[in-house]
């Protein structure tokens, strides 16, 4: 009979030799499932390679840019709202896993296509927080709209260059990546119309 040493080690090779990233999984079901993301639109599986045409530099805005629209800089506003402003507190929340998904989707893009991150401190100069909730929802909604801008231009460069494994998979990510964010402005619009008539 083996010990649980063995057992644990045979686990953990099992694991290993699926390739996969089982939390990764976990968490974008989680977050396709909730009503602040675009379940119509997926995620594409598989990975990129480097120099196949894709510049890891055109996503390092949307991830971390010190900007209006950046991945991080929406999770730190919506999360900073969900805080400062009780009744919008679920709605914020629920739209910041989202981007927190987008920037770890994001993230594992620049690195598989040989990039590198920016593991600086992030600077919070551009993050927007408002004075009441109704002023926080419209800033959301600018700021989404900033956001789904610079996903058309990275989706500008990347069918400018060959097409191959790699575009492939960039163009169906920035598809799910600018439906959500549109889910999100239709989010925002309608608790105003909901609360502001």
């Amino acid at each position: 009979m083996a010990d649980s040493t063995t057992d644990k080690s045979m686990m953990y090779r099992m694991i290993k030799q699926r390739g996969t990233n089982q939390l990764d999984d976990l968490t974008e079901g989680l977050v396709n499932s909730m009503r602040y993301s675009d379940n119509t639109v997926i995620y594409p599986k598989g990975e990129v390679k480097e120099n196949e045409g894709v510049d890891p530099e055109w996503f390092l805005p949307a991830y971390k840019g010190t900007n209006g629209f950046s991945e991080m800089n929406a999770i730190i506003q919506y999360i900073s709202q969900e805080a400062m402003f009780e009744e919008i507190g679920e709605l914020m929340l629920g739209i910041s896993l989202v981007e927190m998904k987008h920037l770890d989707k994001l993230g594992d893009l620049i690195l598989d296509l040989g990039g590198k991150l920016n593991t600086q401190k992030y600077e919070t100069t551009y993050v927007a927080y408002g004075t009441n909730a109704k002023e926080a929802v419209e800033l959301g909604i600018k700021a989404e709209k900033e956001t789904i801008e610079e996903y058309n231009k990275i989706l500008n460069k990347v069918q400018s260059v060959p097409q191959n494994d790699a575009t492939r998979h960039c163009l169906a990510l920035l598809a799910k990546l600018i439906a959500d964010e549109q889910f999100h402005i239709h989010l925002f619009e309608s608790w105003l119309k909901e609360n502001y008539k």
